[in-house]
């Protein structure tokens, strides 16, 4: 972010995401004085002080970044509540101070009822808009960020660009469909709150060192296919997977919420056209790398299918086997249709950084290696 004079007082919420872990050290790197303030939930004020505790320390021992433990601060609140839950004086005091409002806070479940991820989704947005404008009102606000999805294109191919919402297309979950629904109330006040909306697409791991808290997405079919059990899926292997490493999105998130020239935008945060990964080549890299770490009695292989005979075979089996299938359901979305995101406006406010993408087969095995070492999260990376 380019260095301003005045210290910065950021608020977010879903600060314990992958998105959210990551920016927090980059905000407190971006200015001396700057401070985050987390939304966290908890049963009682001890609680979320603790939890907060714990991503300091962790955060600690990852970068070095003066006071660090004291300049991330936290209100317990949770964005299903009126007014997040927060009291009105603590209310009141933090809209007073917030220069940048980050709002990341919802639910990345596929399988919930449209009531319930509207609740979470569009409800806790409309709540974060609404002390938005509290903050306009009271205090120094320059900037809402609202974190979306590239998702929000649900079945649709082809070429999808910055500027385009509802284009007529369905969803594949209520996941998609609520975020859709987000991004179009957050685009409603435009006019009223200095916002700019961040589209990431499917966010993996450091591309230097692999780390994530989480192995959602793609993830999932690769844990398959390391222990052998992954011998079907439902794509072409010519399709693209729109994989960005989750310490270049918040770079990139950083430094355009940042500039003036961001009020207003919606930025995909995509590798786009020419920088996504085919899906053949990322099983052929994950297979070397697997063989290499621990081969297999029996070579591991993949068959790619149409979505119509996955459904067959999945339909044909049960028990363990349709278990196992049914965990690719994160999954399809990203490959039964074949998108390129189109990234010009982020591109043109990134001319003047030296943000750089990282290219998939440049870090595929600082991403493999970190699954092998911590046993696909099981143990301490």
């Amino acid at each position: 972010m380019p260095q301003e004079k005045s210290p910065k007082k950021f608020f977010m919420t879903g600060g314990t995401g992958l998105i959210g872990l990551n920016l927090i050290p980059r905000l407190l790197h971006s200015s001396p004085n700057s401070t985050v303030t987390l939304l966290v939930r908890g049963n009682d004020e001890a609680e979320a002080a603790a939890r907060t505790r714990r991503i300091a320390e962790s955060l600690q021992r990852q970068w070095t970044i003066p006071g660090l433990p004291g300049r991330l601060l936290c209100i317990r609140g949770d964005v299903t509540l009126d007014d997040f839950g927060i009291e009105r004086d603590v209310r009141e005091r933090l809209m007073r101070e917030t220069t940048h409002f980050i709002h990341g806070a919802a639910t990345i479940r596929f399988d919930h009822p449209i009531g319930e991820a509207r609740f979470i989704n569009c409800r806790g947005t409309e709540r974060a808009l609404a002390l938005a404008e509290q903050g306009l009102r009271d205090g120094p606000l320059q900037r809402f960020v609202y974190i979306g999805t590239s998702s929000v294109s649900g079945k649709r191919g082809g070429d999808i660009f910055e500027d385009e919402l509802e284009m007529g297309q369905s969803f594949f979950n209520t996941y998609e469909q609520s975020k859709a629904e987000s991004e179009r109330l957050v685009r409603n006040s435009m006019s009223r709150i200095p916002t700019v909306i961040f589209r990431p697409s499917i966010v993996i791991g450091d591309s230097r060192t692999g780390w994530t808290p989480t192995f959602n997405v793609i993830y999932i079919p690769l844990r398959l296919f390391d222990r052998g059990m992954l011998a079907v899926l439902p794509a072409s292997p010519d399709v693209t997977l729109d994989l960005v490493p989750v310490d270049w999105v918040t770079d990139v998130m950083v430094w355009i919420m940042g500039l003036a020239a961001s009020e207003g935008k919606v930025c995909h945060i995509t590798a786009g056209k020419h920088r996504s990964a085919r899906l053949r080549d990322v099983i052929e890299r994950a297979g070397r790398y697997f063989d290499a770490c621990h081969p297999l009695p029996k070579p591991r292989t993949l068959e790619f299918v149409s979505p119509e005979e996955f459904g067959r075979r999945r339909a044909a089996v049960h028990g363990s086997e349709r278990t196992l299938l049914d965990q690719l359901d994160t999954l399809l979305p990203y490959i039964s249709v074949d998108r390129l995101f189109d990234s010009r406006t982020t591109d043109g406010l990134l001319r003047e950084s030296a943000i750089t993408f990282p290219r998939f087969s440049d870090y595929a095995d600082a991403i493999f290696g970190y699954c092998v070492k911590t046993r696909w999260g099981k143990t301490e990376g």
